[in-house]
């Protein structure tokens, strides 16, 4: 578990302004921030399993999700910490499950005004979260039929957040704060440290199991469940491709990988044949957990 007080880039101006109320409110105790992580990743994990379940994508229900979830994040202090990155998980989980209920929902223009809108709070959090615009884009061209008009509706609601931002700045006299905004660096560096290393080989290692596990699997799905899968193998891409040029702002930019990757990994765990397969690539994960986490320290 990450002990450090949470921080702001400079671009980030939504997180910093965030950070300096809840400083005045709570103070700057590392401990709090802490427990408040654990608190964020564990509902976090919940709600993932909760919408898991509302969508069927698996045949029985089960904790599991949020199991890997909580699991994966705690591979590396900076996956567990507080900071910009967890916030953004929670605008991605809902954003996801918006995206899944365009296709069932009847009142399809408010959903997407909601996509639009969360995916709005999302850039003013984090600017480089742009990028998932085009994911956003190819997610509803898969789950719907292409219609201009509603296009339009999330297009609307994209702006909507920055348009209250704007107004608010202007209000406050505080303009100077929308050229922070845009205001971030793409610096391409590669380097990773050993443990960084690991924990993304062992979330790729069984990523890619469970794209395994689920490629057989695909062909006894019902179409709409078959859709909303394919919308998360574009996610989890989209998720890698995103902190390209981003390296330098530390490992905790790959946590926005962690929500599509436990949906993946949590299937791994129904490997049915042969049954030790699961249980030892579960043993792989706590026994990566406690090994970057007990012996990088000490």
């Amino acid at each position: 578990m990450g002990t450090d007080i949470p921080q702001a880039e400079q671009h980030q101006v939504l997180w910093g302004i965030l950070l300096k109320k809840m400083f005045h409110l709570f103070g700057t105790s590392v401990y709090f921030y802490a427990f408040l992580a654990i608190v964020c990743t564990w509902l976090q994990g919940l709600y993932l399993n909760y919408v898991v379940s509302n969508y069927h994508l698996f045949n029985k229900r089960s904790y599991l999700p949020a199991y890997t979830y909580i699991l994966i994040t705690s591979l590396l202090p900076q996956w567990s910490q507080l900071g910009v990155e967890l916030i953004n998980n929670w605008l991605f989980l809902i954003l996801l499950r918006l995206i899944y209920q365009t296709y069932t929902d009847l009142n399809t223009r408010k959903v997407l005004f909601n996509i639009g809108f969360t995916f709005g709070l999302l850039v003013l959090l984090n600017f480089p979260n742009f990028w998932f615009l085009i994911f956003i884009a190819f997610a509803i061209a898969i789950l719907r039929a292409y219609k201009p008009a509603e296009w339009m509706v999330t297009l609307l609601g994209t702006f909507t957040p920055f348009y209250l931002f704007v107004g608010i700045a202007y209000l406050t006299d505080s303009l100077f704060l929308i050229s922070k905004l845009f205001s971030t660096s793409f610096r391409m560096n590669f380097h990773l440290n050993h443990h960084s290393i690991l924990a993304l080989g062992v979330v790729l290692l069984l990523s890619l199991t469970g794209i395994l596990v689920l490629s057989k699997q695909m062909g006894r799905m019902l179409f709409q469940i078959k859709k909303i899968w394919w919308v998360n193998i574009l996610f989890f891409i989209f998720a890698v491709l995103s902190t390209s040029g981003l390296y330098q702002q530390g490992a905790e930019i790959w946590l926005v990988c962690m929500v599509p990757a436990a949906l993946f990994i949590a299937r791994a765990w129904l490997i049915s044949k042969p049954r030790w397969l699961p249980e030892l690539l579960n043993l792989l994960l706590i026994g990566a957990i406690i090994y970057i986490n007990w012996f990088f320290k000490n």
